[in-house]
């Protein structure tokens, strides 16, 4: 199989580049359930991952006849960024990931559906905000939120490596839509979202942790 060209690589946020999943997914359990709804973490992950807050209020009227109130999102906000000051973790087998592109001078970016407060909070926190200075993109910088391929195609622009000589790294089916709706390598990196899941979204290539993933990129460089 003839190996992927990788002049530059871009990575979602959460659940790649900070372990915020779960911890974002639980905070909004819980808000949820203050509201009303009987919803547990499986649903909540099943229905939301991967998208905007900003579609969630739709979906709870459509599906579960819930009105959240005018200013839940700030709510939301405000319990999600006092979790990741409190609580939010690095992924222990990251670095190696990002030193082996830096070793190959391989310009990295980020594209996610998540707005900048609260990525400056939980890149700050893992200590990665630094490494993508003026490199970070969000939905809320662009027309379309993911599964749109908007935000990777402007990362690609940000660092200025073509979208099909890129890699895109997520792991939510949203993300991989978007990463292939992009035109570029798309690998769906298993966090909370099945491998099976992220195969089924059209993923090119599947990596079970980032162990995994960093075999993967050594065989590409």
């Amino acid at each position: 199989m003839t190996k992927p060209v990788v002049r530059g690589v871009i990575f979602d946020c959460d659940g790649v580049l900070v372990n915020s999943e779960s911890l974002a997914n639980k905070v909004l359990t819980d808000l949820l359930c203050d509201y009303g709804c009987a919803m547990d973490a499986k649903q909540t992950h099943d229905f939301f991952i991967g998208g905007t807050l900003a579609s969630v209020g739709p979906m709870m009227a459509q599906k579960f006849g819930v009105t959240l109130p005018d200013n839940w999102i700030d709510e939301c906000y405000q319990r999600t960024f006092e979790a990741f000051r409190n609580d939010l973790q690095p992924f222990e087998d990251l670095d190696p990931v990002l030193d082996l592109l830096d070793r190959h001078a391989i310009p990295m970016a980020i594209g996610s559906n998540g707005p900048h407060e609260k990525m400056d909070i939980s890149l700050a926190k893992v200590g990665l905000l630094d490494r993508f200075t003026g490199r970070i993109c969000s939905a809320h910088d662009v027309e379309n939120a993911k599964p749109h391929p908007d935000v990777y195609l402007l990362a690609a622009q940000k660092i200025s490596v073509p979208i099909d000589q890129c890699v895109v790294i997520d792991d939510s089916q949203s993300g991989v839509r978007a990463g292939v709706a992009s035109g570029a390598t798309t690998i769906g990196l298993v966090d909370i979202t099945p491998a099976d899941l992220l195969r089924d979204a059209g993923a090119h290539y599947i990596a079970q942790d980032h162990k995994d993933l960093l075999r993967m990129l050594e065989s590409w460089l």
